[in-house]
């Protein structure tokens, strides 16, 4: 029993030091540790800026897109031909 207690603190002494090395507000300040965490912390960043920058273009493009071809297809519809002697079908006309 008392190797199972034994075995019991080695291990929450050990989960203590992973739990402080992968803390990096314990790191103290001046350290590596904290620099290359911050320089992590910068990079996730500049990469996020340079995505969201991306995917507005893409989003204005998309836009600019769908305005065309919702353009074109009211443009074609008003534009198409009716057979002369055919009377003009109203298709939200409720025949009920």
């Amino acid at each position: 029993m008392l190797f199972v207690w034994a075995l019991a603190f080695i291990l929450v002494l050990q989960e203590q030091d992973f739990s402080a090395a992968a803390d990096p507000v314990s790191v103290s300040p001046g350290s590596s540790g904290r620099s290359d965490w911050c320089n992590e912390h910068n990079t996730i960043h500049r990469r996020l800026d340079v995505i969201e920058e991306q995917v507005e273009k893409t989003v204005e493009y998309l836009e600019s897109e769908v305005k065309t071809l919702l353009k074109d297809i009211s443009e074609t519809a008003w534009s198409a031909p009716i057979a002369p002697g055919n009377p003009i079908m109203d298709i939200f006309d409720d025949a009920s």
